[in-house]
């Protein structure tokens, strides 16, 4: 397959959250400007080598919060992608966005752009959850947001959920839920909060003043977020993804499939040809790369053939339908039972797998461990 997935980072938000461990920076409008005239430089750079005779599949605008951009820098942005890359006629082009950071009028111009899918990011409609996660937006702002981008045309609508939050009830998290699900959604993404090193949470959390559910009632959240949300209609086709028939987020298939994508911005990674290379992280710095060399590369490696096939494996295994054997022994040219005889029974035995000649694929046990059982293959 000669297509791939661009990924565009956008570093800046209006405020950091507490839990967040993304590449995100405070907005700085005069920096802004220069990041966005380093971004196009970047375009051209591998518009002229290794992705130039690729064509785009799909495009995500991640962050930070890409809204935090004005109207006009969203606009050229996705004209000069397509001005120097051949994009698909059915691309997925999706922009994420935060309820405080857009508008009506942005979503009208963003949409006529090109832009046909917006994830927001929710994480909770009730007051007290949201001023612990340290969000900055209301839920009447939720509410507004959703209702806009509806009004200005998006037909392709995600929604981020966060549970098992401290203190958080279970009838607190169904009532998220049945709001989310209110909204008729073509995509819900449902994570649980997890702690990660260097975050201000990772600082509350040591200092005892942050202390998550056990991981027990971690677990009867998620089993209630599949049974709700599937007896909604929703297909469950990822380990915390779900979506109305046809609307799995296609970008994010192409990285469970492991397959190629270009990531350009501060701190994004890519995967090309068998090479994985990452730019670095602070926007001043990639700004002075760009502008001096074009790119901004701190980071790369030639993966080894054992090290793609085990994360061909770890990210096919995320899929609900599993990942294909067959196309896996085409691409390594290795036939996939020799090389994990011993995992698989062992994983076969204790009923955390079901495989067959085709496919394999995570069973309802696995799937609540799945990162344990994906683990083994990587060792």
């Amino acid at each position: 397959m000669n297509s791939l997935g661009l990924y565009i980072h956008i570093p800046y938000c209006l405020h950091k959250c507490g839990y967040c461990d993304f590449n995100s920076h405070k907005i700085n409008t005069e920096e802004m400007d220069s990041y966005v005239k380093a971004l196009l430089k970047e375009m051209a750079h591998y518009a002229q080598g290794p992705a130039g005779d690729r064509q785009i599949a799909t495009i995500f605008l991640g962050g930070g919060t890409p809204t935090t951009l004005p109207a006009d820098q969203l606009e050229e942005i996705l004209k000069t992608i397509s001005d120097r890359f051949n994009v698909s006629a059915d691309c997925e082009i999706t922009s994420e966005a935060n309820p405080a950071t857009v508008s009506l009028e942005p979503l009208q111009r963003m949409r006529t752009a090109g832009y046909n899918r917006i994830s927001i990011g929710v994480q909770s409609f009730h007051e007290p959850e949201l001023k612990l996660l340290d969000r900055i937006h209301s839920e009447e702002e939720i509410h507004m947001t959703v209702e806009k981008a509806r009004e200005a045309g998006f037909d392709n609508l995600s929604l981020d959920l966060m549970f098992a939050l401290p203190g958080q009830t279970m009838a607190s998290w169904e009532d998220n839920l049945a709001q989310a699900l209110a909204k008729d959604p073509e995509h819900l993404s449902t994570y649980n909060l997890t702690i990660e090193p260097e975050t201000a949470f990772h600082t509350l959390e040591a200092k005892g003043k942050l202390t998550l559910p056990p991981d027990d009632f971690q677990l009867e959240f998620y089993k209630k977020s599949i049974q709700t949300i599937t007896e909604a209609g929703y297909q469950h086709y990822e380990i915390s993804n779900f979506c109305q028939p046809g609307k799995e987020c296609r970008h994010n298939l192409i990285y469970w499939h492991n397959g190629d994508s270009l990531g350009l911005g501060a701190g994004a990674s890519s995967f090309l040809d068998g090479s994985r290379f990452k730019n670095c992280n602070l926007p001043s710095r990639y700004i002075r790369e760009i502008e001096t060399q074009g790119t901004a590369v701190e980071f790369s490696e030639q993966l080894e053939p054992s090290q793609a096939m085990g994360e061909t494996l770890m990210l096919g295994l995320r899929l609900r339908e599993g990942m294909a054997i067959k196309p896996f022994e085409e691409r390594f040219q290795t036939s996939f039972h020799k090389t994990y005889d011993h995992t698989i029974s062992s994983l076969a035995e204790k009923n955390l797998i079901t495989l067959d000649k085709n496919r394999i694929v995570l069973s309802p046990e696995g799937l609540f461990l799945a990162d344990s059982v994906i683990l083994e293959f990587m060792v």
